[in-house]
């Protein structure tokens, strides 16, 4: 029987090597929930080793005193003890995230546990847990309250984990009711037969089946974030989402998912999105985190759950106002949340992917650092329109249906047009004449923006090259860049292509930038704006004023011109203070060398006043809207004429 015991313990670490093989080799993730379970196999492998070290005593193989069998004791209460503690902890973490909640809640999960290790340790002494009288183990008086603690674990955890287990992929509920099954199994035959057999063939099964439930969860594990991933998350919505008890689910994008990937290694994105992962599991401490891909994450947020909105919130925008280091280049992350609200009865479980989508698919309304639109605000009509435009927009690559316009710009010098602004516009045979305003955020989000700006670099250098501006009195023509242009690493190299391809002088082109690309990438903007001045380039600040207005920033850039936002023009007509902003801005820029172009002109008075308050050029429809290239051309024609 001896031999039999040995046998049984020897399988048994053997098993457990193979989980720890396992832990260690078959899945690459540090998820903390592994390394959880690792403490727990190597507390199996130590006190069955101590087990088998006990037997050699019973079997004579070892010599046995009295105090050997009492450290063998404390070695082995202490691990039974130390095993079922990491089996709760490896379950609330796995299920609840319990590694971010508060110091205090975790010491209060492990302070039975201590307490009872502290009474193992100390019974040689006390003789409360265990005595050895004589070469013979004899249970203390307070033996039942170990069995009570390690019992009171097992029963809290696998309790909670079958409460718990819709959260979890279907297949790990399943698992956790049989690991549940066959504890009950090996406890009712450790307390009513004894039969060592039966107990020890339960618990090889309790292992296996362990063993099997980590692996099921590691399938619908992202391996990168830790998180569970989008097949997980489709198998929760298709039977959960719409029943009782949900309250939120929170979509979390990264906008600039697609700029990093373009323009960083894949490992800087690869950071990223970990990063974030890791920012959104600590902040939300829910269990049903999901990574969808494309910088995209899930939050499912239920009734129960301890979950304010705002702190999550504010935590985020807290961590994202800093800059992240990617290999030595400082990036701005800006993020993008849908809140679909569950409360209201609006989504079920049939129209839930629907708006899903829409939340999915929503053009980006801001530039602020973290964006939170809720679906309350959003409609299946709002998403069809999207889509529409979508299709417009690829009608209009294939079709050359954009056109570009020319809006004057006037100097206060000689009242001359000496420049104008090159515009987009889209009039869509299906849907009409289409915004800018609606057209350019949708091709920023679905990458259509770089064919878009392609577009209008070339058409505007053909107009350079086909037109004798320079003997109208036309000095530069303003050309926008967007965001994902100016970090693109091969603007350089384009600019220079078209500059040879038809023989432009880059002094007859002003590019225009906004302030919002160096949200992303400050140094390579710096870079990329040198470089493009050594061409022969000129550059404009675009929008002035609207929100993230920097002195200092736009100080460090090589700019030529400052353009005034509409909004600051206008609200200077309105309001003393303002006006005074405005006057202010106007003289400190002149006093660092910097043009000055107020935009929004729209009236006799406002002309007048721009004017004497000192900008350079003005620009609006007192003057022109903008133009075909045509009417641009006979307009300037008669105006610089006269």
């Amino acid at each position: 029987m001896v031999h039999m015991r040995f046998a049984y313990n020897l399988l048994i670490i053997n098993l457990l090597f193979v989980c720890l093989w396992f832990a260690y080799a078959s899945v690459k993730s540090n998820a903390y929930y592994r390394k959880i379970f690792r403490c727990l196999m190597w507390a199996g492998v130590f006190m069955y080793a101590n087990r088998m070290f006990e037997i050699g005593m019973q079997d004579g193989f070892i010599s046995c005193n009295d105090i050997l069998l009492n450290i063998e004791r404390i070695i082995h209460y202490v691990l039974t003890v130390v095993i079922y503690e990491l089996y709760a902890f490896f379950m609330f973490c796995l299920i609840d995230q319990f590694q971010y909640f508060p110091k205090w809640k975790k010491m209060l999960l492990f302070l039975p546990g201590t307490f009872m290790c502290l009474m193992i340790i100390t019974s040689p002494i006390t003789h409360l847990i265990f005595y050895v009288e004589d070469g013979i183990c004899h249970e203390g008086i307070l033996f039942w309250l170990m069995s009570f603690i390690r019992a009171s674990y097992a029963i809290v955890a696998t309790v909670h984990a079958i409460v718990k287990r819709h959260l979890m992929p279907r297949i790990f509920g399943q698992s956790v009711i049989l690991v549940a099954f066959f504890a009950v199994i090996q406890g009712v035959v450790f307390w009513s037969s004894h039969d060592e057999t039966l107990y020890y063939t339960t618990l090889i099964v309790n292992i296996i089946t362990f063993l099997l439930a980590l692996t099921v969860v590691e399938f619908y594990k992202d391996g990168l974030t830790g998180l569970l991933n989008r097949e997980a998350f489709e198998q929760y919505a298709q039977k959960e989402i719409g029943r009782k008890g949900h309250k939120a689910v929170y979509l979390v994008k990264l906008k600039n998912y697609e700029y990093i990937k373009e323009n960083c290694r894949e490992t800087s994105l690869l950071t990223v999105i970990k990063n974030l992962g890791e920012c959104i599991k600590e902040y939300a401490t829910l269990p049903s985190v999901y990574y969808l891909g494309v910088g995209r994450y899930a939050v499912i947020v239920h009734k129960r759950d301890k979950f304010v909105e705002e702190d999550f919130f504010d935590k985020l925008r807290e961590r994202f106002d800093i800059t992240f280091d990617l290999n030595g280049i400082h990036i701005h992350l800006n993020l993008f949340i849908a809140v679909m609200n569950m409360d209201n009865g609006k989504i079920t479980t049939d129209n839930f992917y629907k708006y899903f989508s829409a939340c999915d698919d929503i053009k980006y309304r801001s530039k602020e650092p973290i964006e939170v639109v809720y679906s309350d605000s959003l409609g299946i009509d709002q998403l069809q329109r999207y889509r529409n435009v979508e299709e417009a927009i690829e009608r209009a690559l294939v079709e050359k249906e954009f056109r570009i316009f020319y809006q004057p710009i006037v100097s206060t010098e000689n009242r001359k047009i000496i420049s104008a602004e090159a515009l987009i516009r889209l009039n869509d045979r299906v849907l009409g004449y289409i915004s800018p305003e609606e057209f350019i955020p949708i091709s920023e989000s679905n990458g259509k923006i770089m064919e878009i700006s392609e577009y209008v670099i070339d058409n505007v250098f053909r107009f350079v090259r086909d037109n004798p501006l320079k003997d109208m009195g036309i000095e530069f023509i303003e050309l926008n860049l967007s965001v994902m242009q100016c970090m693109d690493k091969k603007l350089t190299e384009k600019l220079e292509y078209y500059t040879n391809k038809y023989a432009v002088d880059p002094k007859q082109i002003n590019l225009e930038i906004t302030e919002t690309a160096a949200i992303f990438d400050e140094e390579r903007l710096r870079r990329q704006l040198a470089k493009i001045k050594q061409l022969g380039f000129s550059f404009s600040l675009d929008d002035y004023g609207t929100g993230y207005s920097n002195l200092v920033r736009v100080l460090e850039y090589p700019v030529d011109v400052i353009k005034l936002d509409k909004s600051i023009v206008w609200s200077a007509f309105h309001d003393r203070d303002n006006f005074v902003t405005l006057r202010n801005l106007i003289s400190m820029f002149h006093d660092v060398r910097r043009k000055i172009v107020a935009e929004g002109v729209e009236s006799e008075e406002q002309m007048i006043t721009l004017t004497e308050l000192g900008c350079d050029y003005l620009q609006g429809y007192y003057y022109s809207k903008p133009v075909s290239e045509e009417e641009f051309l006979a307009f300037v024609a008669r105006y610089n004429i006269i």
